[in-house]
């Protein structure tokens, strides 16, 4: 927490590329400690939050997709073979979730809905996400292809 407190306050002192550096240094902190059987998505979520939100207000949309793209193959792609189902978790399911809502912005709304259908399996209680009239849409235009 502390670390993150510094990294805000950097934003706040207009150090963006230190703010930035700081996100990254705190995730792979997190990823060594995984290596080392410790891992807490909680603590990853959060960090990686932070540095997308941040990476979105520069304006960098590429750097943006790339955090999200990273905990996502932590979590979803290395973590779980294809046989085995998600374990339930809230903090993971917020950041896919996050994830969904950058990729419909970018109007990316399959590759959106596809994500919002992961975080749903790892958090069922987000499943009212797909019903938000964005993904019911995909959904529509997805199944008049299919007839």
């Amino acid at each position: 927490a502390a670390k993150h407190f510094y990294a805000i306050k950097k934003v706040k002192d207009g150090r963006y590329k230190q703010a930035e550096v700081i996100y990254k240094r705190i995730i792979n902190e997190i990823m060594a400690d995984e290596e080392d059987g410790e891992c807490d998505h909680a603590k990853l979520a959060v960090t990686t939050l932070l540095l997308a939100l941040h990476c979105q207000r520069m304006g960098d949309l590429k750097k943006t997709r790339s955090v999200f793209l990273s905990f996502y193959r932590v979590v979803v792609v290395n973590s779980y073979t294809e046989n085995e189902s998600h374990p339930q978790c809230a903090c993971c399911a917020k950041v896919l979730g996050a994830f969904a809502l950058f990729e419909m912005k970018q109007n990316n709304s399959k590759k959106a809905l596809e994500i919002a259908r992961k975080a749903v399996e790892f958090d069922p209680a987000m499943k009212p996400v797909l019903n938000w009239k964005q993904f019911r849409d995909v959904k529509a235009r997805k199944s008049n292809v299919h007839t």
